[in-house]
Parts: C-alpha cells; structure tokens; sequence
C-alpha cells in the first residue's frame, strides 16, 4: 500500500496526521551542486556540477532542513527514527536543525560506496563517502538488531549503475532496505518527502510496509509512479 503526491512537500506534509509515520527516510537536497561549470573530460560525456534543485546557500539550507524538521516531528509517532542523506561537509547543519526541530539527535550513519566515480582534477582521494543523519523522537526508537542490539553504522553498497539510474543522486534500494528493516516493523508506515525516483518507496514495499512519497518534479514524480506500480506485482521479500 503506497500514496504519493506531488509537489513542495513542506506544504503537502501538513495532510499527513500527527503521530502517524513510523519512519522518516530521505534523501533531500545537498546545497552543493552549485558549480555551473562542467568538468569536460577528453572524449568523455561531461561531468555536471550543477542541479537547480540543489542550488541553494548554507543557510538556506539549515532553513530548509529546520522547517523540514518541524514537520517531520510532528507527524512522527513515539518511536520514530528519521534519516536523512547529507554530504558530509554539511552535516552539522541538518544536526542543529533536527534538534532545534525537537528531534534526539543519535549519531551520523554512514553510506561507503564500493565503486566511487575517480577524480579527474586535483590531488585528493574519490569521495566515496555519504552522511547519513540519525535521529529519533523519543529515547525509546524501534530497533530491529539482532545480536543485543549491536551492529555497525557503516553500510558498504555500490553507486546504482548509470544504465538503471533515473536520479542523478538515486540511492541503492538494498541500502534503503537495511535501514528500513532496522527501524520500523511490518505494516509501519514509512515517509519520503524528497521521493525522487522512489528507492525509498520501492525498499519500503519490498519490505512489507506502507510507503508514502512526496515528489515536486513532474519528471521524477512520473517516473516514482510507473516504478512503484511496478514494484507491487512483485513478491514482497518479508
């Protein structure tokens, strides 16, 4: 079961009831393609530094991110978790907003891609590296860890293969599937209000829960639909 809508989703989260999302899991802007100065390579497709959706300052972003976390408190039942993909150099933006929000901060998480995209300027390592900010409602967060609850905060997944991805920061399914199988239970509800391709929705229903997405543009949001709609004839993995 899924319901996805379209548009900012700061004013589409105000339908969505209080205390009534088990999980928060998205992958919002990052305010750091900004650069409208390709990277031309020799023979090579071009490498863009610039998306108008992500085109913003810092502290635009941290308004961004405060507002978001506002909402996302509010409709959030007790024992919530919400996480949030963000580069690394702004992650303590996206922590002050969330405890400002109300949120208990818990700890940065962590996404090691195994096939990062090489450098092709300047002497510095791939960056093969993404944040993910965990934070919970209350103290007492749904835990699904086996071993007395211990595990590691790193999560090793390849990038999504170009031939596949329909968004250029599309996460890995399996990835949003771990975290999604940690915390919450069968039947919960999980939200993403920066659906995009909906890799979220499509780990959500896999996975036997509720998913509900929330997409601004007209592109992504048509390609979320057919690829959700897709993704309900298959067998669930739970």
């Amino acid at each position: 079961m899924y319901q996805i809508m379209q548009g900012d989703c700061l004013e589409q989260m105000k339908s969505i009831p209080d205390g009534s999302v088990n999980l928060i899991l998205t992958d919002p802007p990052y305010a750091i393609m900004t650069n409208k100065q390709s990277v031309w390579r020799s023979g090579m497709k071009p490498i863009n530094r610039f998306e108008e959706w992500d085109n913003m300052t810092n502290a635009q972003y941290y308004r961004l991110m405060y507002e978001f976390g506002k909402e996302t408190f509010r409709l959030a039942t007790k024992t919530a978790t919400i996480y949030i993909f963000c580069a690394c150099e702004i992650f303590m933006l996206v922590r002050m907003a969330l405890e400002k929000a109300g949120w208990y901060y818990r700890m940065p998480n962590y996404w090691h891609k195994t096939n990062p995209a090489p450098v092709w300027n300047g002497r510095r390592p791939q960056a093969s590296v993404e944040t993910i900010c965990m934070a919970t409602r209350t103290k007492k967060n749904t835990w699904n860890v086996q071993n007395g609850g211990l595990c590691h905060n790193l999560f090793e997944y390849p990038i999504v293969s170009s031939s596949i991805r329909i968004h250029p920061s599309q996460k890995p399914v399996n990835l949003m599937g771990e975290l999604i199988l940690r915390s919450s239970n069968p039947g919960d509800t999980v939200l993403d209000p920066f659906m995009g391709s909906a890799s979220t929705g499509v780990a959500a229903l896999q996975n036997g829960r509720k998913f509900i997405g929330i997409e601004k543009n007209d592109d992504y949001f048509a390609s979320a639909k057919k690829r959700l709609g897709e993704t309900m004839v298959q067998p669930q993995l739970v």
